[in-house]
């Protein structure tokens, strides 16, 4: 699912038509992109940056695993994880079945992956030896404030792309300058608690 649909985006912007939908959809799709980009997602296994789910291979390695009372935790440079598929802790790197945890031995609470009491490992600080995968990134329909972000933006940009490359468009009255295609800090605004802080 998009960040927004077009019929909500032209519900907004009286001039479109269900024949601007393709253009919208390819809009959204890149609005969504450069929401991931500006909020430090990492690329996920396929396809690009983006703020809704998809799979992310992590190696979490010693700068990511906590220290004292907090060594079972590993934080994951990815958005917040809404599944775990597989956690494997193997200083050879073959992860193999005999170096895969259960489901039973790990939670996962945000963008963290705590190792329970009796887990059969315990993580590693050896380069590439932790490898946990993920689905992770945020459910639309529970974050309103994405799509409200994706149709500002797409409005702005829809707006203003008979101008892109210029800084000002003439008009009867002599002339304007013309916002950047960038995002705007209104919607830099609404995406900051969903930026990525450094662990």
């Amino acid at each position: 699912m998009a960040l927004a649909t077009a019929a909500q985006v032209r519900a907004l912007a009286p001039g479109l038509s269900t024949a601007d939908d393709s253009t919208i959809d390819a809009l959204i799709a890149r609005i969504d992109s450069a929401f991931a980009r500006y909020c430090g997602h990492p690329l996920p296994d396929s396809g690009a940056q983006t703020m809704e789910a998809a799979t992310y291979t992590t190696l979490p390695g010693r700068y990511d695993l906590g220290i004292e009372q907090d060594r079972a935790i590993a934080t994951l440079p990815t958005p917040p994880i809404l599944s775990i598929a597989s956690v494997h802790v193997d200083p050879e790197q073959d992860y193999g079945s005999d170096t895969l945890l259960t489901a039973a031995e790990y939670v996962a609470d945000g963008r963290r992956v705590e190792l329970l009491v009796g887990a059969t490992h315990s993580w590693s600080e050896l380069p590439r030896a932790n490898r946990v995968v993920v689905s992770a990134g945020y459910v639309t329909a529970s974050h309103p404030v994405l799509t409200e972000a994706a149709i500002v933006q797409a409005i702005h940009q829809i707006g203003n792309t008979s101008a892109a490359g210029s800084d000002s468009t003439s008009t009867r009255a002599g002339s304007r300058s013309v916002a950047p295609l960038s995002l705007l800090p209104e919607v830099r605004e609404m995406l900051y608690d969903y930026r990525l802080a450094v662990p």
